[in-house]
């Protein structure tokens, strides 16, 4: 998983939130597997939060089929984004899970840049 750019910052999120004891595990991806699931799903301060993961540089590079899930998981209660830097998590993490916004492109109780929606 490590050899590219997504994958190795996939390594780093992934250790962050182990040391944070935050549970969580990498989406499966193929033939069965529900197209624009994000990356990594976890559970944090008792709400699923799912993390779709891209190369540096490529936030704004999102499929159709994971806006829409991004969106789903929002009005379902969840919190989701989309990271290409280690510093976004960090910030998210720094901020706390119960601050919701329904902008799709800012949760408010983080950074403006940080890709994240919750609802609720």
């Amino acid at each position: 998983m490590a050899s590219t750019p997504e994958g190795k910052l996939k390594t780093k999120l992934r250790e962050v939130l182990t040391k944070r004891g935050i549970f969580h595990y990498v989406a499966a991806a193929g033939p069965y597997a529900q197209h624009g699931i994000p990356d990594i799903v976890c559970v944090w301060e008792g709400r699923a939060f799912y993390i779709e993961v891209k190369a540096p540089g490529k936030r704004r590079s999102t499929t159709p089929n994971q806006d829409r899930m991004l969106r789903l998981i929002a009005d379902a209660g969840g919190i989701s984004c989309v990271v290409d830097d280690i510093k976004q998590l960090l910030e998210i993490l720094n901020a706390g899970a119960h601050q919701p916004t329904s902008d799709p492109l800012s949760f408010k109780r983080a950074t403006e840049n940080s890709g994240c929606v919750a609802n609720g």
